[in-house]
């Protein structure tokens, strides 16, 4: 049976939806605090780290570097956020980056921007480029489609497939 991919932060996101529409394999979400206590092996945690957490509670960041990075092949992280730049940096394993505009990601976004109902980007990973065409919903959430196009690749998904899977347009 194939390990399961993690997804930690709020739980019910839509990066973990994301993340079942892109992978073959299970999909799980905890909390910054089940993570810590939790003692499975992961193909890959993503770390939503693009929402606050919560004061006084245990960040998505803090238990993926001491509790989880041991127990999975990859951490996926955003660098948009001073913790997460601090994870990526302290991290003993592999990391694989997203960003909204920083060139150090292993995944940026170019050319965000809201069209027609839509959220549009250019996913740059690995040399190609590519345009991402999803739909809004009730809120604009690029990061929730970085961090699941990031986990995905994390994964050694190309970049094509990935933007076929999530929303089926290949122009640029």
């Amino acid at each position: 049976m194939t390990a399961p991919v993690a997804v930690v932060g709020r739980g019910n996101t839509l990066t973990a939806d994301l993340l079942r529409r892109l992978l073959i394999g299970p999909v799980v979400e905890l909390t910054p605090c089940q993570a810590a206590m939790d003692e499975r092996r992961y193909r890959a945690v993503v770390v939503e780290n693009f929402d606050p957490s919560a004061k006084g509670t245990l960040s998505g960041c803090a238990a993926a570097r001491w509790a989880m990075s041991p127990r999975s092949g990859v951490t996926v992280v955003g660098l948009d956020d001073p913790e997460g730049r601090r994870l990526a940096d302290a991290m003993p394993g592999t990391v694989y980056a997203y960003s909204d505009g920083r060139p150090q990601a292993d995944l940026t976004a170019k050319n965000v921007r809201l069209r027609g109902g839509r959220l549009e980007f250019e996913a740059l990973a690995c040399g190609e480029l590519m345009r991402v065409r999803v739909p809004v919903g009730d809120v604009p959430r690029l990061y929730d489609h970085l961090a699941a196009l990031a986990g995905a690749l994390a994964l050694g998904m190309p970049l094509p497939d990935a933007v076929i899977r999530l929303d089926g347009d290949l122009s640029i």
